[in-house]
Order: structure tokens, then C-alpha cells, then sequence
């Protein structure tokens, strides 16, 4: 059952394993199956936190290699995510990849806690 639920929005970034604390002005989105951490700050500024390394996140809208189910997660905490929108920049000049840095994607998550037994399902 989802006992709550919210949104997150802001430029999402990964950090390769879970990352127990968050960086400063960082919201917690996600772990996924892979165990990265997704996180959304305000602004496109990398999140800084020592001994962690945070790269802009590639959007990935669907959950499975056929592309038929959208992206949705749920850790072993109870916390679950799925992506409601995104929004990418149409202009593909060095204004998106300035200095060789890729900006990373403004997103919105529908996130939740769960309680009991809950299950993401193709359907």
C-alpha cells in the first residue's frame, strides 16, 4: 500500500551506488535497480559531497529493454518512483554541452512511500 506520496522535480543526477547522505541543497529521487542514486537539485549545478562523484543522470523513460513499460522504482525501503515528465534542450549547440560537460535533464518524479508487500507490475 502507498502510505504517502509527492512530487520531486529539478536536474537529476547519479551517483554510482547508494548514497547514504545527500548533498547539500540535493533531494533524494530514487536508487535504482543498478543501485545509483538519482538525486534533483535546483539549479543544473553538479552536487558536491566527498567521496562521491555525481554525473548529469541520461533520461531513461522506460523501465524495460522493449520500451513498453515507463520507469518506475522501488527500493528495498519502500521508496518508490516513477517518472511523470521531462524536458530536454531542443538547441543541440555548445550551449547544452558547454566545456564538455553535458547539463543534466530537468525531470518530475511522482515518488511514494510503501508499506507491506508492493510489487511494479508490466501492467
Amino acid at each position: 500500500m502507498l502510505t504517502r506520496q509527492w512530487i520531486v522535480e529539478g536536474y537529476i543526477w547519479q551517483c554510482q551506488g547508494v548514497c547514504e547522505n545527500l548533498p547539500d541543497g540535493a533531494t533524494f529521487v530514487a536508487v535504482l535497480p543498478d543501485a545509483r542514486t538519482l538525486v534533483a537539485t535546483d539549479l543544473p549545478s553538479m552536487p558536491l559531497l566527498a567521496g562521491y562523484t555525481f554525473t548529469a543522470w541520461d533520461v531513461a523513460i522506460y523501465s524495460d529493454a522493449d520500451e513498453q513499460t515507463p520507469l518506475a522504482v522501488l527500493d528495498t525501503q519502500g521508496h518508490y518512483a516513477h517518472i511523470e515528465s521531462f524536458g530536454v534542450n531542443l538547441q543541440d549547440d555548445a550551449d547544452s554541452h558547454s566545456d564538455g560537460i553535458i547539463t543534466p535533464t530537468f525531470c518530475r518524479f511522482v515518488c511514494g512511500q510503501t508499506s507491506g508487500e508492493l510489487h511494479i507490475c508490466p501492467d
